[in-house]
């Protein structure tokens, strides 16, 4: 992607209820539903505050660091859709910047709280997988949560990865996460640059 590269508007990753698409900077729908997302009590007991709490903070995320990593890896966070209306959440494949970055992204998933248990995480994450497959040659990926998060632990199951036991991660401060792989992805982690 060159630099003068913007996500398309009209990208779609379509799955049987859902459809995944671009963050638009300076679209007041994305930026405002970024801050309801990300202050619901269900993202901060997971994932802690992110002092995201105004439209303007979340352009300025959504420019400075989303679009960003669109330019650099050609994935990152990604909007859910119901039914190509309704946001509902995000779903993301990220990987971040040497030296604090794994050789594998890492799959993610945030539903609003009033949407959650219907499969959605499941579905949207399953969909973008099979897209950084097909689309962007895409093999490996991690999923990564908290030791005692069982919710977040079906869904890494559901989609189709497999529990590698409990890590320091260097990407979240050296804190202990559960971490799984797809199947097919080598036994030593350390190949992808996970060491305790």
């Amino acid at each position: 992607m060159s630099n003068d590269w913007s996500p398309s508007p009209t990208f779609s990753i379509p799955t049987e209820r859902l459809h995944i698409s671009y963050f638009q900077a300076d679209n007041s729908e994305h930026t405002e539903f970024l801050v309801r997302l990300w202050n619901t009590e269900d993202f901060i007991k997971s994932c802690g505050k992110t002092g995201l709490d105004t439209p303007e903070k979340s352009n300025v995320f959504i420019r400075n660091r989303v679009l960003q990593d669109y330019k650099r890896n050609k994935h990152g966070q990604f909007l859910v859709h119901l039914a190509e209306s309704r946001l509902i959440g995000v779903t993301s494949l990220m990987k971040g910047e040497p030296p604090n970055a794994y050789s594998a992204p890492d799959i993610g998933y945030t539903i609003l709280p009033e949407e959650s248990g219907k499969g959605y995480a499941t579905e949207a994450s399953i969909g973008l997988l099979e897209y950084a497959r097909r689309e962007l040659g895409i093999n490996d990926a991690f999923g990564f949560c908290g030791q005692d998060d069982a919710r977040c632990r079906r869904v890494l199951e559901k989609i189709g990865l497999q529990f590698r036991g409990n890590r320091a991660l260097k990407v979240f401060g050296g804190a202990q996460s559960a971490v799984y792989a797809l199947p097919e992805m080598s036994q030593d982690l350390t190949v992808y640059g996970i060491d305790d």
